[in-house]
Formats: structure tokens, sequence, C-alpha cells
């Protein structure tokens, strides 16, 4: 198995770059110099984002195959300009590479990305490689475009709350990863949608070009309800939520009744799901459906924005209301 010292640190580059596919046409430099150089296009803004994986922390190597961090380091990221209405152009990478590391398993990497690039048609222009003296980390930053923003500040009182796909699989994906429980095909569903999430880029992009009303949007990456209090935050409102109408695949309802898990926790902190959470006026429901039904992707409505700031209530099926923390989530530093 070919060492990485063996190529050395550009050697290395070199090895990894030669590749990439997909090349952006308007590209003026690409990946191999100090900096890659794009025109800027009059008319649109420059939307850019920035997130790491850390192993040990987002993924573990022993149940993570290399294509499938791959896909999905730049899907988070990619996650991130979707929800700000953006279109991904292009991606920075720099890997932290621990002595245990192949050239095989970042080639391995490295086809992840390229699939991923093919399908969003984003040029990878270039990154760094960094020498880690114990865990293996990826850090992706994303420059894309966008002629409408989309931001988590200017839901209304009164305004719906819409959630695209289903939610909690990625976090019970996890769970029977963890236990090693990947038997069975409603197993492997859930825990590929955690490995292998998708990035509603597509779904973005028809809203952002749509005349519907859009008054915020977020991505769902640490939680449903812990992303949303960032939006009611942002804008000074609270929301309510329903329990009767959080959207689950049923893969997810088949595997929590089986294994008798109270499917709440998941649907309303799991986190990594990905999907985009956002909000509207009423009067907007109709053209959104069409919208999502042209898209055949699920579209629905978990709640309504409230006049009270910062407060998020649940309402059971049994029609009391509970009121939910924000910190229930993600939080990095308290893994």
């Amino acid at each position: 198995m070919r060492k990485i010292k063996e190529l050395g640190e550009f050697g290395l580059i070199h090895h990894l770059s030669s590749r990439l596919k997909f090349r952006a046409s308007d590209s003026i430099l690409g990946i191999g110099d100090d900096c890659a150089v794009y025109p800027a296009n009059p008319g649109v803004k420059q939307v850019i984002s920035t997130d790491a994986l850390v192993e040990g922390i987002h993924f573990k190597l022993n149940t993570t195959p290399p294509e499938a961090l791959g896909r999905k380091a730049l899907s988070v990221s990619l996650s991130d300009i979707a929800a700000m209405g953006g279109t991904p152009k292009r991606a920075l990478v720099t890997l932290g590479l621990p002595k245990k590391l192949s050239v095989s398993f970042l080639d391995k990497l490295y086809s992840g990305f390229n699939e991923i690039c093919n399908q969003f048609k984003v040029e990878l222009s270039g990154g760094d490689t960094v020498s880690s003296p114990k865990s293996f980390f990826i850090n992706v930053t994303v420059i894309g475009e966008a002629k409408r923003i989309f931001t988590r500040k200017g839901a209304k009182p009164g305004d719906l709350i819409f959630v695209t796909g289903t939610l909690g699989d990625s976090s019970l994906g996890l769970n029977l990863l963890n236990k090693k429980n990947n038997g069975g095909k409603d197993n492997k569903f859930l825990i590929e949608k955690h490995l292998e999430p998708t990035a509603r880029v597509e779904e973005a992009g028809n809203l952002a070009h749509s005349k519907i009303n859009i008054t915020s949007m977020i991505d769902i990456s640490d939680g449903l309800i812990q992303d949303l209090y960032h939006i009611c935050k942002a804008s000074k409102v609270g929301a309510r939520i329903f329990q009767d109408q959080l959207p689950q695949s049923p893969e997810f309802i088949r595997t929590c009744t089986k294994n008798k898990i109270s499917p709440l926790p998941h649907l309303l902190n799991g986190g990594e799901d990905y999907e985009l959470l956002f909000t509207l006026p009423a009067d907007g429901v109709k053209n959104l459906s069409r919208q999502f039904l042209k898209a055949k992707v699920l579209v629905t409505q978990v709640g309504e924005i409230t006049l009270k700031p910062r407060r998020v209530y649940l309402e059971m099926s049994d029609g009391t209301k509970k009121l939910l923390p924000d910190s229930e989530g993600f939080n990095h530093f308290y893994v």
C-alpha cells in the first residue's frame, strides 16, 4: 500500500488533483497555483461558507467508507449555500492527514468529491494538505452565486413553517451505525441517509427563481428545533410545531416501532438531515405546492410563527403544549 510520505506534499496534490474531472468553463486559473482565479459575474452576489469534519466527532473511519466521506464532506457545505438560495460554483478542500492514512484511502475520498462535483457542476479549485498528529480532518469551503438571498431574519407572526423531505432519518441511522445494526433494508436506508445526505441545491434554486415570498430559511444541520431557534432569534419571533405534522419516512416509522424507540428526540433534535427549513405567508402555499409537485420532492408544513419571541412550543397529539429548549440539538463542545 502506497504511503503518503512517498509522494510528498506536492506530489500528493498533483496525484489527487489529476483525478478531478469537472472544470468550470469560466475559470481563469484553476487548481495548481497560489490562488484560483475566476470572474465575478455582474448582477449576482458571492456567497461563501466553510465546514469542518473531524474524525471522532463527525465520523469514524471504521464505520464510514472513504467514498461516502468525500461525498458527505462536500454535500454539507453545499447545503449551506443552498440554504441562502445560492448556486455552488467552486470548492476548496483542506485535509489534515495523520500517518495512518494511505494514498489508496485518499483516492477513494477524492472519488467521492468527484461524484458530487460532477453532480452539482462544482469545480474543486484548490485547498491545502497538512500533517495532523492524530486525527484526520477535512475542511471544505464552498463559493457560490445568488441573485436572491435567503436569510434567517425575516420570519413574521402568522408565517407558516415548512421543511423538505423527512426528519430524523440521519439521527436514527447514526444510532444504528454505532450499534453495528446494519442488517435489513430499513436499517441500510437509514444508515445511508446519515452517511450520504442530499444537499437541496436544486430545490433551493427553484425557490430562489420563483415568486414565492420566502421570509426566512436555514438548513437543518443541528436539529429541527435548534435550527428553528436560530430563525426565531434572528427574526425576534416565536414558533409552534405540530407533532402530528412532522414528516417521517416509512423506514423510520417501522424501525422505531420495531425497536420501541421514541421517535420525537430524533425528529426534533437529531440533526444532520440537511433538509431546508423555511417560512412563508399563508397566501404563498398554493404556489409552493405547485413548485414542489413539479420537483417531486416532499414538502410539509410543520408549524407556524408566533408573536412571543424566542419561544418554541410543541403542540402534542393530545392537544397539550410543551416549551422546547433550544439546547438539545447537536453542540460540538458538549460531545
